[in-house]
């Protein structure tokens, strides 16, 4: 090896090690990682499943749609979302970008995707709305679709989701409800599945993400290294806290790596009633 080969390996590792030492940072006097800047993105979450969570029962989470797109090649699932009334579902606007309402499909009492119980109410879609939905920060990942036609509410079994009053403050610890991955770089998971998250502040979700990834429209939840969290599949899916729905899921970073931002309901309420007149 000459000698400007060594110099180029010695500096490499140089630079190694910087990284590794500037991706620790303090929070509230604990060790939390950081993600380096140059592997900051805003990755969407269109496939993204539950991590280490639980399958939940027939009716456990009744608010609880599964959206899917119809095309020439058939049926396929996208996206969760809960029901605001009988023909508004409300969703991440990624779900939407780039279908037309028609072509989308919601499913109510779905339990599992690769089996009917019978229990199912389905409609197509009639109406999408979106708020500025900023795809490049992921500001406003949030729409509102209209069905074709009214579901029949029933008790335990198909209801409307209660939302949180303005700028409620998110509790320590919600639940993130979907189908999404199991595991980073999996599948769609047939049951639909549930996981306690413990929530961020706004601080610590800036110090994961970085300033120009945080809007103040988002909220944090999940674990740093891994074992719980939302995945590839889980986006448009509800973050339960305390009884009402204060986040859909919206972004993250490999699934359970990091913790995942949610787009925070509470700032939107005045949007979605004025939005969602049945």
């Amino acid at each position: 090896m000459d000698t400007s080969q060594r110099a180029s390996r010695a500096a490499y590792r140089l630079v190694v090690v910087v990284v590794v030492l500037c991706c620790l940072t303090e929070v509230n006097g604990r060790q939390v990682e950081r993600i380096p800047r140059a592997a900051r993105h805003t990755p969407a979450l269109r496939h993204t499943r539950i991590v280490g969570g639980n399958v939940t029962s027939q009716g456990q989470f009744p608010s609880v749609v599964a959206l899917y797109h119809h095309s020439l090649f058939g049926k396929s699932f996208i996206c969760g979302g809960t029901l605001l009334n009988t023909n508004h579902v409300l969703t991440a606007a990624q779900c939407l970008d780039g279908y037309s309402a028609s072509s989308l499909e919601v499913v109510a009492g779905e339990q599992d995707l690769g089996h009917t119980s019978g229990l199912e109410q389905s409609h197509r879609g009639a109406l999408k709305v979106t708020h500025d939905f900023t795809s490049t920060t992921g500001a406003n990942d949030i729409a509102i679709l209209r069905t074709s036609g009214h579901f029949m509410l029933a008790e335990g079994l198909v209801e409307m989701v209660p939302l949180p009053r303005d700028y409620q403050t998110p509790p320590a610890m919600c639940t993130a409800v979907g189908w999404g991955y199991t595991q980073y770089g999996g599948s769609i998971s047939k049951d639909l599945r549930a996981v306690e998250l413990p929530t961020l502040t706004d601080q610590e979700c800036t110090d994961v993400y970085g300033p120009d990834q945080v809007m103040l429209d988002m909220m944090c939840a999940g674990y740093m290294g891994g074992g719980s969290g939302v995945c590839n599949g889980d986006a448009g899916g509800p973050l339960f806290c305390e009884g009402v729905m204060m986040g859909i899921t919206s972004r993250g970073l490999h699934c359970d790596n990091y913790p995942a931002i949610f787009t925070e309901v509470s700032h939107y309420l005045d949007w979605i009633r004025l939005n969602s007149d049945a």
